[in-house]
């Protein structure tokens, strides 16, 4: 599995993506320049955080679809799986973030009775 995601993003960041551009940007940062061959050194490391954040990706649109399925009518036609957008990406990268997730949890706050000693 290791391997097919380091060729997959190999693929990738040599096409116009998302994906490319994060690439570029992290080695601009992460890989020290070695004067000596006049390139950087650790693409690597840079790679695997790329693959990660890809999983991290694919786990969530899976994720989001097991809780629609679920949630789905017996009888009728599920819906159709949540695809990657490209937009929704771009827009999440420039701060525009919104959450997968509309509705969180209500905080409870428990208050314990005050012991003098």
């Amino acid at each position: 599995m290791r391997q097919i995601m380091f060729l997959m993003v190999g693929n990738l960041i040599q096409q116009e993506t998302e994906w490319a551009k994060l690439y570029e940007r992290l080695v601009q940062t992460k890989c020290p320049y070695d004067e000596r061959t006049c390139t950087r050194k650790g693409k690597k490391r840079v790679i695997g955080r790329v693959a990660g954040q890809i999983i991290e990706t694919m786990y969530a649109l899976v994720k989001k679809d097991a809780e629609v399925m679920s949630n789905a009518p017996a009888g009728k036609d599920p819906p159709a799986p949540t695809l990657y957008d490209q937009a929704l990406h771009r827009r999440h990268r420039e701060g525009q973030y919104q959450p997968s997730k509309t509705s969180r949890p209500a905080t409870v706050l428990t208050l314990l009775p005050h012991t003098q000693e």
